[in-house]
């Protein structure tokens, strides 16, 4: 009986990377799918954004450049509760930060350094007295035509690997991954991302 259950749970393991795979490339040909722009824009929902407070300093282009390279909407799901948020703060990985302090050496002084929950040093603009928040409509404006049956076996795959946590569990200790609850890395691997409709945003 330990044979057999042993030999099994190989089996089943050989499985798990197989689909794993699968669904590795079957993301990958959805990623290479070309967008196509609607005729006529989709309004998907309200976001929240930073915009620039101040009107005139000699570092305006510098401060415009960072809001509008770095900055990320926040989806607003109560439109009603939007003055009790704030938009997400805007911080730069050690790459970004380089090439931000090469382009605009002053800026070396509008952010602070810090630690992540999964121990990367980010850098984040601390120079919140020059912004506002304003609320924003995303639209959906370009879409991806996925053949369905495509995204039918994608989301057979997904609901396999990541809503049986034996299997999820499983496929982590073989390929040694390790999550902190909480952590960012933790959130994406519980909540499968749909990207059939990627979404720009129409300031």
């Amino acid at each position: 009986m330990r044979v057999d259950r042993k030999v099994s749970l190989k089996a089943k393991e050989k499985e798990l990377i197989r689909l794993d795979k699968e669904l590795d490339k079957i993301r990958d040909e959805i990623r290479s799918l070309p967008l196509i722009e609607l005729k006529k824009p989709i309004f998907h929902s309200y976001g929240l954004v930073w915009t620039l407070k101040l009107q005139s300093s000699k570092y305006r282009e510098a401060y415009l450049h960072i809001i509008d390279t770095y900055s990320k909407i926040k989806r607003v799901k109560n439109i009603r509760k939007v003055h009790q948020l704030e938009p997400e703060p805007i911080s730069l990985d050690k790459a970004e930060y380089r090439k931000l302090i090469a382009k605009y050496p002053d800026s070396v002084r509008w952010f602070l350094k810090r630690k992540k929950k999964n121990n990367a040093t980010e850098y984040v603009f601390n120079k919140v007295e020059i912004l506002e928040k304003k609320i924003v409509k995303v639209m959906i404006t370009h879409r991806k035509d996925i053949d369905p049956n495509l995204e039918s076996r994608k989301r057979e795959i997904e609901d396999i690997i990541y809503t049986n946590r034996d299997n999820s569990g499983k496929l982590d200790n073989l390929f040694g991954n390790r999550y902190e609850y909480g952590s960012d890395s933790y959130k994406i691997k519980m909540k499968t991302i749909d990207l059939v409709n990627p979404i720009q945003n129409d300031f």
